[in-house]
């Protein structure tokens, strides 16, 4: 399992220092246990009200991919939303191999 998170903001602040803009997702990748063949779900998931969501809100398989491929796709899939295009963003990546869930990258 492979779980990530990325925020998008925009660069103007309210008086408390916070975005006016701000939005995050939790990004999972599963392998497909069914399938198989290298074969993995993601799914996106809104963490902050009224962020907008991907057209398609139901898992996606991405074919033939490594989990970091799987990964950086959702990350491609809410990048290129209209509404979060322009945001900056930040994203983390959390990967496990075990049970236990282990920071493999902060960018």
């Amino acid at each position: 399992m492979t779980l990530a998170t990325i925020t998008f903001w925009d660069e103007d602040f309210d008086k408390y220092g916070i975005p006016n803009i701000l939005h995050s997702y939790l990004v999972s990748v599963f392998v497909n246990q069914v399938i198989g063949g290298g074969d993995k779900i993601i799914k996106i998931v809104p963490l902050t009200e009224k962020s907008p969501k991907p057209s398609n809100d139901h898992p996606l398989i991405i074919k033939n991919s490594t989990k970091e491929e799987a990964i950086t796709e959702g990350f491609n899939i809410l990048k290129e939303m209209p509404k979060l295009k322009e945001l900056k963003s930040s994203k983390t990546i959390i990967h496990s191999k075990e049970k236990k869930p282990q920071l493999l990258s902060n960018w």
